[in-house]
């Protein structure tokens, strides 16, 4: 999943893994974090640079392993954590229905 996906509903097997990309730039102090995740479970969080400048934005990935058979809301939030909720400037959202 990614960008495109934000608002989507997803259908997958139990015990799948998925995965979220989302663009960030972490150098400004804007971060993805995992809000909600249900019933998922997580199992990565890792960034990839997108160049070798310094600063260089890059992706966020985020992997989950559908553990729970249900409908789980996945909610990722884009902020810097010590200004609080007002510095919120995305949401990555999505409905993921495991089966």
């Amino acid at each position: 999943m990614s960008d495109q996906d934000k608002g989507r509903t997803l259908e997958v097997e139990a015990q799948s893994l998925i995965t979220v990309r989302l663009n960030e730039n972490p150098t400004t102090g804007y971060r993805w974090e995992v809000e909600t995740a249900g019933g998922l479970e997580m199992v990565g969080d890792s960034f990839e640079k997108t160049g070798d400048a310094i600063g260089a934005a890059g992706v966020r990935v985020f992997q989950f392993r559908a553990s729970e058979a249900g409908s789980h809301k996945l909610s990722i939030r884009n902020w810097r954590d010590w200004e609080g909720e007002g510095s919120i400037i995305d949401r990555f959202y999505a409905t993921i229905l495991v089966k």
